[in-house]
């Protein structure tokens, strides 16, 4: 499976969304797509975005972006500690 820069933690957009990681849980807009944790370098909103939009988005919170997807806290594992 390739694999691409957009998706990598701490990759930067030209419109300064920041991944911070690998959700784990599949978008519920585009089937197929992985959802991963998004950051505004700007004001610091957080949202998901499918992997294929990364390179694309715009805050949802003050640059007009399209609303993200949710963001879900992972289960815990067996012994207690989420998992990443």
């Amino acid at each position: 499976m390739p694999r691409f820069q957009t998706t990598d933690p701490g990759y930067r957009n030209k419109h300064g969304q920041i991944v911070i990681s690998r959700t784990g849980f599949p978008s519920e807009s585009f089937p197929g797509q992985t959802i991963y944790h998004l950051r505004c370098g700007h004001c610091g909103h957080n949202y998901g975005s499918a992997g294929k939009d990364i390179h694309l988005r715009r805050c949802p919170s003050h640059q007009n972006g399209t609303k993200g997807e949710p963001l879900r806290d992972p289960p815990p594992n067996l012994f207690g500690m989420e998992l990443v």
